[in-house]
């Protein structure tokens, strides 16, 4: 299942990007040969009424537009090549657009993230409401390995009725028993299937400092409880203006974020690839509908201000050259753009290299 939903949110969020780019470039008068989800060899796919090829390929990380007269990594063609095609060919193609055209069909794809992230936001916060409040109910969600309550024979799903012969109803009414016990015996009455068994459990002690450097000795049993959030509703109005904020909070976090490893401030091990989003995305899955919306989001959002980075190949680089062919009036040359991709291309792959190491390492450890 793991990997069910990681190609569903993937194939999704990479949709949404390259619709931007569709339906733009369509606006603009681009013919829009080829909509590809994945790259490869093709899987299924049709044409349409407009002569677009809709297809999904066999590598289904990630997915390309690809406009009319495209010949090469920047969308343009060769002067000798646009000379040999008709009036109307011409106006369909996207190396004859403004640069203001070109730079709203580039700019489209992220933005489009952004706004399905809006959206997906705005009916959770629609349908749920905000949290406002958080009730840890006294059944046993993670039990951490070699702890006090795996040696003490708990296990997952154990509804625990009573401490010391004191009815439990809420897990915090047993957290200050068991920080204020260690290696002292506790009597845990639990519900296990429908039978009632008793568990006998000594908390491991740990040293714990607190900000006046003062050390104390706690108990930690090394389990976790199931709980349930409690949301509070809101208007429609509420809920728009609440997601608009959460968009943006949420673009501006991570854009620091990614900035902070940039300049050395957090570790570049931190980043990860299609592993840690899958892993991420199941578990997410596994909590609700409402939490894997939630995580498809954010990585809507992450793709979106990735793809703006001035990085060459990316949406970003693209936007970036026009800015500097906007401001000098000239357009660029050939060579260069040719030297620029291939700058992109290394930096990309090296990308890419990292985020599958760092996957990997996570995985192993």
């Amino acid at each position: 299942m793991i990997i069910i939903w990681f190609l569903v949110l993937l194939t999704v969020i990479v949709f949404v990007h390259e619709l931007g780019h569709y339906v733009i470039a369509r606006l603009n008068g681009v013919k829009v040969e080829v909509f590809s989800i994945g790259f490869g060899q093709e899987i299924y796919g049709f044409t349409d009424k407009m002569g677009t090829r809709w297809k999904l390929s066999l590598i289904p990380l990630g997915g390309y537009v690809k406009f009319f007269g495209d010949a090469n990594l920047s969308s343009s063609l060769p002067e000798e090549q646009i000379k040999n095609l008709s009036d109307k060919e011409k106006n369909e193609t996207f190396h004859v657009k403004s640069l203001k055209q070109k730079a709203a069909i580039v700019f489209a794809g992220p933005l489009a993230n952004f706004i399905f992230a809006f959206i997906l936001l705005f009916l959770i916060l629609l349908i749920k409401g905000t949290p406002i409040s958080v009730k840890y109910l006294p059944i046993i969600d993670n039990i951490i390995d070699n702890s006090a309550a795996y040696k003490a024979g708990f296990k997952i799903n154990d509804k625990i009725i009573s401490v010391n012969g004191n009815n439990v109803v809420n897990f915090l009414d047993i957290r200050d028993l068991i920080i204020s016990s260690p290696s002292k015996k506790i009597s845990f009455k639990v519900n296990r299937k429908g039978n009632l068994i008793e568990i006998i459990a000594k908390p491991d002690p740990v040293e714990v400092v607190d900000e006046s450097g003062i050390k104390t000795i706690n108990g930690r049993m090394g389990f976790s409880a199931k709980y349930e959030t409690i949301y509070n509703k809101l208007s429609f109005m509420e809920a728009f203006k609440k997601s608009f904020i959460d968009t943006y909070t949420y673009t501006i976090k991570t854009f620091q974020g990614i900035s902070d490893i940039v300049i050395g401030k957090r570790s570049a091990s931190e980043l990860g690839g299609p592993i840690m989003i899958a892993s991420v995305a199941s578990k997410a899955a596994d909590k609700g509908l409402e939490s894997y919306l939630f995580i498809m989001a954010i990585i809507s959002i992450n793709l979106g201000l990735i793809n703006l980075f001035p990085i060459p190949l990316l949406d970003g680089g693209h936007l970036l050259l026009y800015g500097v062919q906007s401001i000098s009036k000239k357009v660029i040359n050939e060579i260069f753009i040719r030297y620029y991709y291939g700058i992109g291309m290394f930096i990309i792959f090296a990308l890419m290299i990292l985020v599958n190491y760092n996957d990997l390492i996570k995985l192993l450890n």
